[in-house]
């Protein structure tokens, strides 16, 4: 998509951002006055209340993080860009990380979905099931609340028992791993494994095969001016496969008893005939209909885990592998 048109999309979109805002405070005044008469003493009813509160969270936290989050988009899209522009024929080193062969891990990023989806649901879904269920169907409505609640606890129970393997990183020694060569580094965990403990380390490729086709010839301006054709009644799908991986076992034999974290060499001597990280060059729709639109992600990844299966602990960095046999470059 041309840079302009993505910009306009974006801006667009946080427009209305910005209206769904003002729609949200405008609910506020209610809001505080029906708060106001309940602590006052009041009759109130807890559905009102509730409904309230949506009417006020709902559009008010929904448009800042999609406003926030349009924003974070434009800010990284034009910063891959302009090192796009700088190395045109390595996109190794396109990523930041890449470039400075140092792949780091963070917690950041899962404390930030988990106050996000903490948010979301304490304030639009609980308020909206509350008020739901004094409408009708209470016991339906509270059980889908239990069961969405339950399974955010189950997601923050497994950020905090990977919490310290979430801040491992692996340096490169190959920049970038050569598809019919090797690829090499050495990952750092920030915890004492014990020794003799067996670790398993994976090399694996997957593909992400998405499609989108059009039921008939119809186009609007949009189509016209992207290049793309859909229709209202067309149809998407998306579908990750791996299609290579190797493992290896590393039994840990530490070297410093005081050393308060685990380094793990990396290597793998990577077959010909895979592809390159990232978005693959347009295939043909392979039998499927002309309007059918086919894009393929490859995605490299090194993957560290105990080989015992029941320690539920894992990493996982997505690192550069390419076919510097082949000069052809697909841009994202």
């Amino acid at each position: 998509m041309p840079r302009l048109i993505e910009v306009a999309i974006c801006v667009f979109a946080q427009c209305v951002c910005v209206l769904g805002i003002l729609i949200g405070l405008r609910f506020v005044t209610p809001l505080l006055k029906y708060a106001s008469s309940a602590i006052q003493g009041q009759p109130w009813h807890a559905g009102e209340l509730a409904r309230l509160i949506a009417l006020v969270c709902g559009p008010v936290l929904m448009g800042l993080l999609t406003f926030i989050g349009l924003s974070w988009h434009l800010w990284s899209s034009q910063v891959t860009r302009q090192r796009m522009r700088q190395y045109p024929d390595q996109p190794w080193m396109w990523r930041s990380d890449w470039a400075a062969k140092l792949i780091r891990l963070s917690n950041h990023k899962a404390i930030l979905v988990t106050v996000i989806s903490s948010a979301l649901y304490g304030l639009i879904v609980a308020p909206m099931g509350i008020y739901l269920a004094s409408v009708k169907n209470a016991t339906l409505v509270y059980s889908f609340l239990g069961a969405v609640g339950f399974f955010l606890l189950i997601f923050v129970r497994l950020l905090w028992v990977n919490r310290r393997w979430n801040c491992s990183s692996i340096e490169l020694e190959t920049l970038p791993g050569v598809i019919g060569g090797r690829f090499e580094g050495v990952v750092s965990i920030p915890e004492s494994i014990p020794d003799g403990t067996v670790m398993r380390i994976a090399l694996r490729c997957q593909m992400t095969r998405s499609t989108r086709s059009s039921s008939d010839r119809r186009e609007d301006l949009f189509d016209i001016a992207t290049g793309m054709k859909r229709s209202g009644n067309g149809q998407s799908s998306s579908q990750t496969q791996t299609i290579y991986e190797d493992v290896c076992l590393f039994t840990i034999i530490r070297n410093s008893l005081g050393s308060a974290a685990t380094v793990l060499p990396v290597s793998f001597l990577i077959p010909e005939k895979l592809p390159s990280s990232g978005k693959q060059p347009l295939l043909a729709s392979d039998g499927l209909s002309h309007r059918t639109r086919i894009n393929d992600y490859c995605d490299w990844q090194v993957q560290v885990r105990h080989e015992q299966t029941s320690d539920l602990r894992e990493i996982v960095f997505e690192v550069p592998i390419f076919d510097l046999a082949n000069s052809a470059i697909s841009m994202p």
